[in-house]
């Protein structure tokens, strides 16, 4: 198969931009391609937690980074059965990693920031307001016919990555399922200015309730906060927006002033591609894999997505390695959010909703046991590094692969890592 340098990565969200930024790095010619007019104007994803901050700086992008958000430690459950608080700060592994801190701001801001790096280097450009119709491949090359405000127009390129969201029209065109369910729930997000830090919260909050569970974070530096909290799946947008300030006001302080700056709902999925590759296709990010964002597992695993794929397509087509490694890329990409994002965050849901009362009592227990048992707590803030990619090797298939069978347990790599009886599709609906 062909070694050509031409690239096309469709999608310039956060995992689309690293990965153009880091192919173009590389040496390769690099061109975006979005529906969109710019860079959508939302926060949408804003922490940044230590294993991205990680991949941030092997970009060489972490100390500009610092410059766009506050860098915080700390994190703290509250138990609204017993109004306990549970507490823990990355301060604690500062010994073990120089990523012990967490970064807040909005991913709209970073994908700005990666884009004016990624114009300044050579061969590089981005097409807005640019649609993707079709695709074609052989053994030389990947042919991307796409609607433009010129009119429709068809592009060449030896390979394309698909990083253009859950409703990936590069995952569709590529034939791969998006093997999952979407949950019952509706999830709102209420972005307001004001100073939670004065009331007890500290940057990245959880309060585990059946009716009023909500995750409180700051943004950034401005003094904007986010709450996001569930919403009657029932009710219309219109209804949704009318109870935003009945809502939020279980969580602030009584009397309290705040200015809202925006509030939408959405749904959440756990859903996965049936296969990260296609041929000269290859996915990242939400066009890969959906979560529900409690614990931040989807954005996470997008940005180690862009590392990967960066260090895999980089050593193809610069000749230092066979395409194998992309598979390589597909394999361990897929393994890592079926085995461990996955799972991960549909506990985290689980355990923020949880309506049993001796199941809340017995999270809350073991919450609590964890922050004070300093080695085990160590363990615990260090596990975000798992999302990681192991390294490439080139027996990985007779190696790899059985050694992640021998350890599979019974419906490990199942999308949903639940016995729920929520209704499996191959699509979002």
């Amino acid at each position: 198969m062909s070694k050509g340098k031409r690239v096309i990565v469709v999608g310039a969200g956060p995992a689309g931009v690293l990965t153009a930024y880091g192919l173009a790095k590389q040496g390769a010619h690099v061109t975006i391609i979005d529906r969109e007019a710019d860079v959508v104007s939302s926060p949408r994803a804003t922490i940044y937690l230590p294993s991205t901050c990680k991949a941030l700086d092997t970009l060489g992008l972490l100390e500009e980074a610092k410059t766009l958000g506050p860098s915080t430690y700390d994190y703290q459950c509250f138990f609204a059965l017993t109004g306990n608080v549970g507490r823990m700060s990355h301060k604690l592994v500062e010994d073990l990693t120089p990523y012990h801190f967490i970064l807040h701001f909005g991913q709209h801001i970073l994908a700005k920031m990666v884009l004016a790096r990624f114009l300044a280097l050579p061969n590089t450009q981005i097409c807005w307001s640019t649609n993707l119709v079709e695709i074609a491949e052989n053994d030389e090359k990947v042919v991307a016919v796409v609607d433009t405000p010129n009119g429709q127009q068809t592009l060449e390129a030896d390979w394309l990555i698909g990083a253009d969201g859950a409703r990936s029209t590069v995952r569709k065109l590529i034939g791969a399922s998006f093997d999952g369910f979407t949950w019952p729930d509706t999830f709102m997000a209420a972005n307001i200015y004001f100073d939670f830090g004065l009331h007890g919260y500290v940057p990245s909050n959880m309060i585990s309730d059946p009716v009023n569970w909500a995750v409180i974070a700051q943004i950034d530096n401005t003094g904007l906060w986010r709450v996001a909290y569930g919403e009657d799946s029932e009710l219309s947008e219109e209804q949704r927006l009318a109870r935003v300030d009945q809502r939020l006001r279980h969580w602030l302080p009584e009397g309290a002033e705040y200015t809202l700056e925006r509030a939408n709902s959405y749904r959440v999925h756990q859903r996965s591609a049936s296969s990260y590759r296609v041929g000269r296709v290859l996915l990242a990010g939400d066009a890969a894999h959906a979560t529900n964002p409690i614990g931040g597992m989807g954005f996470t695993s997008g940005i180690q997505d862009a590392l990967t794929l960066i260090d895999c397509l980089s050593s193809v087509i610069n000749e230092h390695a066979n395409d194998d490694t992309l598979d390589w890329y597909a394999y361990e990409r897929r393994r890592i959010f079926l085995e461990v994002a996955n799972p991960t965050a549909i506990e985290f849901k689980r355990r923020t909703q949880e309506s049993d009362p001796e199941r809340r009592l017995e999270d809350e227990r073991n919450f609590l046991e964890m922050t004070a048992n300093e080695d085990i707590l160590r363990q615990a803030l260090m596990s975000v590094f798992i999302l990681e990619s192991r390294p490439y090797q080139s027996d990985w298939r007779d190696t790899l692969v059985k050694q992640d069978l021998d350890q599979q347990t019974n419906g490990k790599t199942v999308v949903g890592g639940t016995s729920s009886t929520l209704r499996r599709t191959t699509e979002i609906e």
